[in-house]
């Protein structure tokens, strides 16, 4: 088992309407599998069985110092303000860690025979990807600068493999 090749950034889907949907099969090919070959991963904020199953998209990203934390924190803030879509943000001396799903994420029940009933269930949306994009292009800038660490961990094919496991598990399941 062997990495998944970095891939380019797709473009920025756009702005979801309201309700904002789970992604889609289409979705985890364009969006997902890019980013997850760039380090991002799907982790879990709860376990459980089809759509009790709540995952998030997460990255940590290294710098070299606590100005550069600083300076990408303050444009992720940007980017959370812009995209009004706030994730969870841990900050180290010199490592962020982003983690991000929509609280507000619609799937739908199938009532009777023909009816699709809109249902509150927290998971990944556009809203996550098009969020984890723009980071990831801010990122891109804080690397041309010289502000980055670069490292890979050491089992980021087993990550990047149990990602889209997990991905393609939950959200197969529509």
């Amino acid at each position: 088992m062997s990495p998944l090749e970095v891939q380019n950034l797709p473009e920025i889907p756009p702005f979801p309407t309201k309700p904002t949907h789970h992604i889609s099969l289409e979705d985890i090919t364009t969006y997902i599998q890019p980013l997850v070959s760039r380090q991002w991963t799907v982790g879990h904020i709860c376990t459980g069985v089809g759509e009790n199953e709540i995952l998030s998209l997460e990255r940590r990203y290294k710098f070299k110092g606590f100005n550069d934390v600083m300076d990408f924190v303050q444009g992720v803030a940007d980017i959370s303000r812009a995209e009004k879509h706030h994730a969870r943000i841990v900050i180290e001396y010199s490592t962020v860690d982003i983690f991000s799903h929509t609280h507000s994420a619609y799937t739908f029940d199938r009532v009777g025979e023909r009816k699709l009933e809109p249902k509150k269930v927290p998971g990944l949306t556009r809203r996550d990807v098009r969020f984890a994009i723009k980071i990831e292009e801010l990122h891109e800038t804080f690397k041309e600068r010289g502000r980055t660490v670069q490292s890979v961990p050491a089992d980021l094919t087993q990550l990047q493999h149990r990602s889209m496991k997990s991905v393609l598990r939950r959200y197969s399941q529509k």
